[in-house]
């Protein structure tokens, strides 16, 4: 609940304040692929090199790098908003491969993807509320990012604490060095985890190639005014909620290839959509796929992964998920801005659907996605 508050107030408007506040192409792709970066690093926490419980791994990293956001009270100029923001994903980068660990440990294989579904409902309510009052009190004036940004950094920390109050039955806490180059090679040895990474990669490839356009569009096309940039995270939180309604039973029921299927082809209508028409009707409906696609996408490396892998490999499991993610991440973002300046927007959407539609189509079966139970 307390991290809705804090993504809800804060996530729909990082990029459209950005670009309001006079952020350049490539400052917007940054931001865009600020969290992609990030996750480059997750290598560096795949083992317990503190000592320390999982949970510590979770709280402190996710409490020191939201509340780097109250500095968002003095930031003016876009270098150092998009600097900020920039430091804040590479802080809060750290907990996902513990973060991946403790759902490992916590949840049994056959009912992880409901509860963490239910989890995320919670969320998403509240996450509805804020991004509709964050909407509100940005539209009387964009300035007013000073104040609400750094009030969900602090709903952001409280999130984090909270999280510490989490326990792990019979856990072993002991210093360990460094990943050695062995245990983050091990996970390429899974033929399966292999073909999932790969068809996996196609996709999201596409995705993030045109994830800088959507904001540069809203504004400088479709001119969107904050208020109904609130009114679009709520319209992306609503159809984020039911996703998790829909995706968790899903995965728990479904085979892998279903669901990727699945979702691939539903994910295509983003660019489709963009491509046809610049419509904030239709964009709105936009929002409503891109909500429903997020719930899956953030459960789907979770619970694959934490099948897939034992207690001891999820956490290198995910940080090699998390690391090419951020090579992915570092680059499609800036490719769709360079697209769409030589060859035009509806290039770089096409592209994407191209993408898409590719990883559809390897998709065949056990063989071509690999873990299929």
């Amino acid at each position: 609940m307390l991290f809705g508050v804090f993504g809800g107030a804060l996530f729909p408007f990082i990029a459209i304040i950005g670009r309001k506040i006079g952020a350049t192409e490539f400052q917007i792709a940054l931001l865009m692929a600020a969290p992609f970066i990030a996750n480059a690093f997750a290598l560096l926490w795949t083992e317990n090199i503190l000592g320390v419980s999982r949970v510590w791994y979770v709280v402190w990293p996710n409490a020191i790098g939201r509340a780097v956001l109250v500095a968002m009270f003095f930031i003016a100029t876009p270098f150092y908003y998009t600097l900020l923001v920039f430091i804040y994903m590479l802080i809060t980068a750290i907990p996902f491969p513990s973060y991946a660990s403790v759902m490992k440990t916590n949840y049994p294989d056959k009912e992880r993807g409901r509860l963490m579904g239910y989890i995320r409902i919670g969320t998403a309510f509240f996450w509805i509320i804020a991004s509709t009052i964050a909407g509100w009190i940005l539209e009387k004036g964009t300035e007013n990012y000073h104040y609400v940004f750094p009030a969900a950094a602090l709903f952001g920390v409280l999130s984090a604490l909270e999280f510490g109050n989490i326990r792990i039955r019979r856990e072993k806490k002991h210093r360990e060095n460094l990943a050695a180059f062995s245990h983050i090679t091990a996970p390429f040895k899974n033929e399966s985890f292999n073909r999932f990474l790969f068809v996996y990669s196609i996709f999201e490839f596409g995705l993030l190639l045109i994830l800088p356009l959507f904001p540069l569009i809203q504004v400088d096309n479709a001119h969107i005014p904050n208020f109904v940039a609130g009114i679009f995270g709520t319209i992306f939180s609503i159809t984020w909620l039911a996703g998790f309604f829909f995706w968790g039973r899903f995965i728990d029921k479904h085979p892998l290839s279903s669901l990727l299927k699945l979702l691939f082809l539903i994910t295509s209508g983003l660019p489709l959509i963009y491509l046809l028409t610049y419509n904030l009707w239709w964009l709105g409906i936009a929002q409503v796929i891109a909500g429903f696609v997020a719930a899956a996408i953030e459960l789907v490396g979770y619970v694959v992964i934490t099948r897939m892998a034992s207690t001891k490999e999820t956490p290198r499991y995910m940080a090699v998920h998390t690391v090419l993610g951020g090579i992915r991440g570092a680059t499609a973002p800036f490719l769709g801005p360079v697209i769409m300046n030589n060859l035009g927007a509806d290039a770089a959407f096409v592209v994407s659907i191209a993408f898409m539609i590719f990883a559809l189509v390897l998709i065949k079966g056990k063989r071509a996605v690999g873990y299929d139970t």
